[in-house]
């Protein structure tokens, strides 16, 4: 429970990173760079050996190109819709490896567990649908909704088909590749790295590599259809105070209500 707990704050600093970072005038591509060039350097300092298999490669090239899609399209969204919102949508991706546990790998959760996850889907759907942040839905929202789900899904694939002492590597050429495709695009669009992108992305790049490295240990540790939900329901709420504190977003009546069935639903969860 202590290494979900630790993932959570580490999800909610790359968010709190990136929302301050957008007040700044640079591009969108630095920032990625510089991001994951540090992932990158963390997953090698943390590596015990220096090998990797087919696997490995495989699903760390797959993440790595899931990686860059998510952080754009977070950073984006973060510009039109805030950071309370952003991260209820990438949370939302919940969904996506809640399917992959029960139908992939045979994860039978009890009745009280579905109750709970019950509930955390109907939080999430409270807020969206009464929420009185207006904003324009469109396919940029929908796809991050689903690459972020994807993203988390990989850490249970990775997981279950990995090799548990290459944990290191497959994150390392995670970052990489998506450190190499971040800087493709940089070279598209003609863009250079500013000097502050180069401290936000070292901000943004050690809780990135830490909240996939401490959620795929709470995997080893826990269920997935536990640890998803709970990661999924806390990181929103820790966004939405952090907005609120931080950055004087607003939390209505309608936040309160569904910070109160998270709770529920995580008391749930854990029978």
């Amino acid at each position: 429970m202590v290494f979900l707990i630790l993932a959570i704050l580490c999800s909610t600093a790359i968010s709190v990173f990136l929302r301050m970072s957008n007040n700044k005038e640079h591009s969108l591509y630095g920032k990625l760079v510089c991001n994951y060039a540090t992932c990158s350097l963390c997953a090698l300092l943390f590596s015990r050996v220096f090998r990797w298999n087919e696997t490995t490669l495989v699903l760390g090239a797959v993440n790595g190109l899931l990686l860059v899609m998510s952080l754009y399209l977070m950073q984006l969204s973060m510009k039109l819709n805030g950071i309370a919102l952003t991260g209820l949508y990438g949370r939302l991706g919940v969904c996506v490896p809640l399917l992959f546990s029960v139908f992939l790998f045979h994860e039978i959760p009890t009745w009280l567990q579905l109750i709970g996850m019950a509930l955390s889907f109907l939080s999430i759907v409270l807020f969206f649908y009464q929420s009185k942040i207006h904003f324009k839905l469109g396919m940029t929202l929908l796809v991050f909704m689903i690459v972020s789900g994807l993203i988390d899904t990989m850490s249970k694939i990775y997981q279950f088909y990995g090799e548990p002492s290459l944990a290191s590597q497959y994150f390392f050429l995670s970052f990489f590749m998506a450190a190499i495709l971040s800087f493709i695009l940089m070279m598209v669009k003609k863009q250079r790295i500013a000097k502050n992108e180069i401290l936000y992305g070292f901000l943004i790049g050690v809780p990135n590599y830490l909240s996939s490295y401490f959620l795929l240990i709470s995997l080893n540790e826990l269920p997935s259809i536990i640890v998803y939900p709970m990661y999924s329901m806390l990181t929103i709420m820790t966004i939405s105070l952090c907005g609120y504190f931080f950055f004087k977003e607003k939390i209505n009546k309608e936040m309160i209500v569904t910070f109160g069935l998270i709770m529920i639903s995580i008391g749930l969860l854990n029978i």
